[in-house]
């Protein structure tokens, strides 16, 4: 509903000739006023005393009486001239009463347009300006855009057919002004009839799009509409239809009422944002529940292999993705990768990859090399510049107990073997040539070059064979690599938020701390090896936030 009151023109005109014959009357009455005192000075017994003071006395006499009594006159008139201008042109202009009823309708209000209605409907019932214009910053556009304008239709009518609505941009005048006064004291900007300060006159308006903009709305004043430092708009005035100028009493009222519009404007800008985020957060919890549907829903276990994994998402919905499958009778599918960035543009490319992934290993018998090279094809040619993820995909053959495998570009999983075996022709196969501290019952080398065994105990191997990440202009070439297992192996295989989790003084958790909990855990199941895994990374990081998803998948050969 519409709340400001059009003002019939033919009543403006009735007040206006009222007011005009009353006001010039009052001025006819103060030349009567000045005629009247002079005669009486200059005539009779007085003008023979003034006579007394020279030939020239009575010119001076008659030039004292006309400024004295023009002075005095002339206090009268402010006086007078206020009182026919609140009788003609503002008989409902009571401050408090004002403010009294904007402050009970402000909470009544649901949306910025009514109290901008509201508070034109106000302003032009107490001060009958010729026009009232408010705009309100739209921050996207970078522009203050009219949202309301009393004379909507001259205004558009004045402005050239570029401009299709009244806007002030952020860096142009008088813009930059309002902004620097609202951060010291909030100032009005007036015409050339206020007091000393900041002025909006016809020589200092650029001849800009702004410019145009305030010689269309014929403005006259300028009100700020701000709080705790920021602009939120302005009310611009045209003349008012009495010949006063704005006064004190006028521009006090005016600011009180900005300032009731900044703070509803503030908390109506707050609550969107808290619905906002309210709304967010719903998609969030809705994108995560998808997206755990997505992941498998428990372990694997049959008769050659114990698998199971878990990812603790940094954000709710996170970019990793991981899945186990069995493909037929005979094979397994195990598939990790760490897509880039976060949130849910990453979980949708993440589910591009399970798609891609299942929908090729379930149509027929394929190369694993050759199906990753589909996959980058795939993403290459569905996302952008900047979309791209490291990937490992393996298939366990249950009958011969080979993992054939490619890794693109992702974390080297690590195969754990309780018992030592010779060295094979893949010498990167077996760190020996360097072994950790935990591998000191191993000769890394003889007098003939040779890595050979001399005792039992565990060994940890990296799986690197393949290419580079999936999703860039890279095209392979893909490779891929069978390794035997054998009973008792444990291979994990995990993302980077598991050894670049950091604790409170920024170290990060590492492959030699994942190495280790991965040897005193080799003999329990997959289950509870995973929660070891992430226990242990969860006490490193402490206080420290999560800054990347945590990914991992425990594989126990039977």
């Amino acid at each position: 509903m519409t709340l400001l009151r059009t003002t019939p023109v033919s009543f403006l005109i009735r007040r206006s000739v009222r007011y005009l014959l009353v006001s010039h009357g009052f001025r006819l009455l103060q030349a009567l006023v000045v005629l009247a005192v002079l005669s009486f000075v200059l005539s009779g017994g007085r003008i023979a005393f003034i006579d007394k003071f020279g030939n020239r006395a009575d010119i001076v006499a008659a030039i004292l009486v006309t400024v004295a009594t023009i002075a005095l006159l002339t206090v009268l008139n402010r006086r007078v001239m206020t009182a026919i201008d609140r009788r003609f042109f503002r008989e409902a202009y009571h401050a408090e009463l004002i403010l009294t009823e904007l402050g009970e309708a402000i909470p009544t209000f649901s949306k910025t347009k009514q109290l901008i209605e509201f508070v034109a409907y106000k302003i032009s019932d107490a001060l009958h300006p010729e026009n009232v214009t408010i705009f309100l910053n739209d921050e996207v556009a970078g522009v203050y855009v009219a949202a309301f304008s009393s004379a909507a239709s001259r205004v558009g009518a004045a402005l050239p057919a570029r401009l299709p609505s009244p806007v002030l941009r952020h860096d142009e005048w008088p813009i930059s002004q309002l902004r620097k006064s609202v951060l010291t004291a909030v100032e009005p900007i007036e015409g050339d009839r206020s007091p000393p300060g900041p002025r909006l006159k016809p020589d200092s308006v650029p001849s800009d799009h702004d410019g145009q903009t305030l010689r269309a709305t014929r403005s006259t004043l300028l009100i700020p509409i701000a709080a705790n430092g920021r602009l939120y708009g302005l009310i611009s005035l045209g003349q008012r239809l009495s010949d006063l100028p704005y006064v004190a009493e006028d521009k006090r009222l005016l600011l009180v009422v900005a300032n009731q519009m900044a703070t509803f404007i503030e908390n109506m800008k707050l609550i969107s944002r808290m619905v906002e985020e309210e709304r967010i957060a719903r998609e969030l919890e809705m994108a995560a529940e998808v997206q755990r549907h997505l992941f498998p829903a428990d372990g694997l276990e049959d008769s050659a292999l114990e698998i199971y994994g878990t990812c603790l998402p940094a954000l709710g919905v996170g970019g990793d993705y991981y899945d186990y499958f069995e493909t037929d009778d005979r094979s397994t599918c195990i598939a990790i990768a760490d897509v880039a960035g976060k949130g849910i543009a990453a979980a949708l490319l993440m589910s591009t990859v399970q798609a891609s992934l299942r929908c090729q290993l379930t149509s027929g018998d394929k190369v694993l090399a050759d199906i990753v090279s589909s996959m980058n094809r795939l993403l290459q040619r569905s996302t952008g510049d900047g979309s791209y993820a490291t990937f490992f995909l393996a298939q366990f053959d249950k009958g011969t107990r080979g993992l054939t495998y490619v890794n693109a570009g992702h974390n080297p999983p690590m195969l754990v073997r309780d018992r030592l075996t010779p060295l094979g022709a893949a010498a990167a196969w077996v760190e020996a040539a360097r072994p950790p501290q935990y591998l000191s019952n191993i000769a890394a080398r003889t007098s003939i070059g040779l890595a050979v065994p001399v005792a039992e105990g565990p060994v940890v191997s990296r799986l690197t064979t393949g290419g580079p990440i999936i999703g860039t202009f890279l095209s392979g070439p893909y490779e891929q690599e069978t390794i035997q297992l054998q009973s008792g192996d444990t291979l994990i295989i995990y993302t980077d938020g598991v050894t670049e989790a950091l604790n409170p003084a920024g170290v990060e958790f590492g492959e030699e701390r994942l190495r280790s909990v991965l040897v005193d855990s080799l003999r329990l199941p997959p289950r509870e090896s995973t929660k070891k895994v992430i226990s242990s990374v969860l006490e490193w990081q402490d206080q420290a936030a999560q800054h990347d998803d945590i990914t991992l998948i425990v594989v126990k050969v039977k």
